[in-house]
């Protein structure tokens, strides 16, 4: 068999049958934190204010009986309730937001962080769905921002309360309720029905530091955030089974190679 052939083979044999690299997708869940190692969530307000009406954490309907009330859309059922973001019907996590400036909290702002390993990732992009209700003053805010191997933080979302406007509310009973100076996201006014957000990340590293800070004064102003993601596109090089093609194109090459010998 003559040189020339022996080569073809050979690149076609190494073509059919190595690895081949591809590209994933990683989804991280920020709201489910504890279900995988790559992430460390904390949070030194979870659970520490007295009264039940204040909250900084993530909740969850018909898992949580610490679920401040303002928080909850429950007018289907109590017709006085004119306040309240997660419906009767969704049973998501959330992270709720509600009056953090109380006597627990001397220093008047929020925090939590979740740390996320983002080793061999890149293409990094932040999602999440904001809701927010009440008549905000200019103090009463929030805050995402990130740092990746501990450089310096990076905005990703910021919230400014629009004290020149009135946002109408729907809760749902199906009642409207008219409230000014709503919070506003991007130039984007929030409402108690989630909007959905998203952020590229372009930095890469080893380590993703995800914070975030809040400060709202009064037991009627609510925040919540839902469908918290870090995705991220992992290379991976796998090597896969020969497929039918590849097992036929074998078997036709040995076919030509007998043809050639004799």
């Amino acid at each position: 068999m003559q040189p020339f052939h022996l080569k073809t083979i050979a690149i076609i044999c190494s073509y059919l049958l190595t690895g081949n690299s591809h590209a994933s997708l990683i989804n991280h869940e920020l709201l489910t934190p504890h279900s995988s190692t790559h992430i460390n969530y904390t949070n030194p307000f979870k659970n520490t204010f007295s009264s039940i009406n204040d909250g900084f954490q993530i909740y969850q309907r018909d898992v949580g009986l610490n679920i401040p009330n303002a928080l909850l859309d429950n007018s289907e059922i109590a017709t006085s309730d004119r306040l309240g973001i997660v419906s009767s019907t969704n049973t998501q996590a959330f992270f709720g937001i509600v009056d953090t400036v109380n006597l627990n909290n001397p220093i008047d702002d929020a925090l939590a962080k979740w740390k996320i390993n983002i080793k061999n990732l890149s293409a990094l992009t932040f999602f999440i769905d904001m809701a927010a209700m009440g008549d905000f003053e200019s103090s009463d805010q929030f805050l995402w921002r990130y740092s990746i191997d501990n450089n310096p933080y990076s905005t990703i979302f910021q919230s400014i309360s629009n004290e020149n406007t009135l946002q109408n509310y729907r809760l749902e009973d199906n009642s409207l309720i008219a409230l000014n100076d709503p919070m506003t996201v991007n130039s984007r006014l929030l409402s108690n029905e989630f909007k959905a957000f998203s952020s590229s990340i372009l930095d890469t590293g080893s380590l993703l530091t995800l914070e975030l800070k809040a400060k709202v004064n009064g037991g009627s102003e609510v925040i919540a955030f839902q469908n918290i993601v870090i995705q991220g596109v992992s290379n991976a090089v796998t090597v896969g089974e020969p497929k039918s093609y590849a097992i036929l194109s074998l078997a036709l090459l040995f076919f030509i190679k007998r043809k050639i010998i004799s």
